[in-house]
């Protein structure tokens, strides 16, 4: 085996994907399927995707349900002697609205799956890990503030500081917690948006690349920072975003 191969190889790897079924969700599961990983838990709920991967498992989940967060991981930790090896964190919804008019409801459903479940999964499932990755998905709502949209970008600087608090807090176990921030996705999910042309051409505009983003770039980056390739590579934030959060005026 090349160095390469050896280095991204998740081979013998136990993997953990919620928001599977979503455009970056889907790429993602995939991309570590691929390298070699012997179970990918693909999690949504509702899930009764069709992979075309023998080791991916469907499992449906909702992430605003504590007791089944809780049931899932003692599904994994008693199928698996270490657990889970890999967590990514994927799963986000957002809800936009004037500042005023944003209801509690929904900023409530926007904490529970963005930040809270994050939490519980990756608490719940480090206790059995011996060594590992967790990769957080945030956003470039990470860094920047954007309008109408409170709950999300609240939730998402949230989770950035949930990577380095867990980073620190799981180190000694050998566990690596990074965060990768998309920027602008060409997914079901931002389909209003790059659907639009002259918010197509704005986006674009931001970023140096002059295009959108799409569910493979995040995903090579998820591959990196799930494999031995940043085996010394911890509390970090890697904005996949095409330079927008670097770029000036």
């Amino acid at each position: 085996m090349s160095y390469l191969d050896s280095v991204f190889s998740l081979s013998g790897k136990v993997v953990v994907v919620t928001g599977a079924n979503g455009g970056i969700g889907q790429a993602i599961t995939l991309s570590l399927a691929e390298a070699g990983a012997s179970k990918v838990y693909a999690l949504d709920l509702d899930n009764n995707a069709v992979w075309p991967n023998s080791n991916i498992e469907n499992y449906s989940l909702d992430l605003q349900d504590e007791n089944q967060i809780n049931r899932f991981v003692e599904y994994v930790d008693r199928r698996h002697t270490h657990g889970a090896s890999i967590l990514v964190n994927c799963a986000g919804v957002t809800f936009t609205n004037d500042f005023f008019d944003y209801s509690n409801e929904d900023w409530d459903t926007t904490y529970r799956v963005n930040l809270l479940a994050p939490y519980l999964l990756s608490k719940g499932l480090a206790k059995n890990m011996s060594g590992g990755s967790i990769v957080n998905i945030t956003s470039l709502n990470a860094e920047l503030a954007f309008p109408n949209n409170p709950a999300y970008v609240t939730t998402k600087h949230g989770l950035k500081g949930l990577t380095k608090t867990l980073a620190l807090e799981l180190g000694r176990k050998n566990i690596r917690v990074n965060n990768v921030g998309p920027g602008y996705i060409k997914t079901e999910m931002t389909k209003k948006s790059w659907s639009n042309d002259t918010i197509h051409e704005e986006r674009k505009k931001k970023t140096f690349l002059n295009r959108w983003g799409t569910p493979t770039d995040i995903a090579g980056t998820v591959l990196f920072l799930a494999s031995d390739a940043s085996s010394y590579i911890t509390g970090q934030d890697i904005y996949v975003d095409g330079g927008w959060t670097a770029k000036g005026l």
